[in-house]
């Protein structure tokens, strides 16, 4: 075969052109991967996926997770089956499973609730219970999150941790003081939950957005400052569904007198 023939077979290709068969492969393994992921357990990655169901894994050999004993409520650590892995484990048991909610006015604690509604708790001495309904100090937790996993720091500044003991199994305490190993958790959430709330705090981008640019275009100017109220958008997620959006931000930018036409 000539030169000539080789070089004319197919589509002719210039230098810099990119190749669209590697970007749609790219896209499609991407969205296959996203699939994947949908209804399964991914590792904690920020603050907002600490709401929501969670799954907290000691990384021993072989693998553990915290538990709440179905009989008694008792709190432990108990193995985990030798074909679960660190990436891809899920509770196999709902007794493994706690779900984390925001303590009222504060952004960096949660409560976790056990299967039977009962919040995971630690006293000064760290002792560990999950036998409370209620909600006070001692259910309260600062989750710190590191580059090889997270920290749960109780109300008296002590960190949950893990020891295993001599006849193989685990001792469970919140009186460490500082992070070490022993104090380390790997972290999963469900994905769907994840996605949920990215989708969330992308309408509340979109709704800040618009109001601000409803503000620069109606506002008495001070100065070139924009005035905003410092309320939530919860009320403007409303009024967008009710078909009422113009309205809600002008009753919004008469509050801080932010408007010309409305005094």
């Amino acid at each position: 075969m000539s030169d000539y023939k080789i070089a004319s077979k197919g589509k002719l290709s210039f230098k810099g052109d990119k190749s669209s068969r590697k970007k749609k492969k790219r896209k499609a393994e991407e969205s296959l991967e996203e699939e994947a992921n949908r209804e399964g357990w991914v590792r904690v990655a920020t603050e907002d996926d600490l709401i929501g169901p969670l799954f907290f894994i000691f990384n021993s050999e072989p693998l553990s997770c915290l538990y709440c004993s179905e009989k008694d409520n008792t709190i432990g650590v108990r193995s985990l089956p030798p074909n679960q892995q660190l990436i891809g484990g899920e509770p196999e048991e709902v007794s493994s499973v706690f779900v984390g909610a925001k303590v009222a006015g504060s952004e960096s604690r949660i409560t976790l609730k056990t299967f039977s509604g009962k919040y995971l708790a630690s006293d000064k001495f760290g002792i560990i219970t999950a036998d409370r309904e209620a909600i006070g100090p001692q259910e309260e937790w600062t989750l710190v999150i590191r580059n090889d996993g997270v920290a749960l720091q109780s109300y008296y500044d002590k960190f949950l941790s893990v020891d295993e003991i001599a006849d193989g199994g685990f001792r469970l305490r919140a009186d460490a003081e500082s992070i070490g190993f022993c104090e380390t958790w790997i972290v999963k959430c469900q994905a769907r939950f994840r996605k949920k709330a990215k989708s969330d705090k992308k309408e509340v981008r979109k709704i800040d957005e618009l109001e601000i640019e409803q503000i620069k275009k109606y506002q008495t100017w001070g100065g070139g400052r924009i005035k905003t109220t410092k309320e939530d958008v919860t009320e403007l997620r409303k009024a967008k569904k009710e078909g009422k959006m113009a309205e809600a931000l002008l009753d919004r930018r008469e509050k801080v007198k932010a408007d010309r036409y409305c005094k």
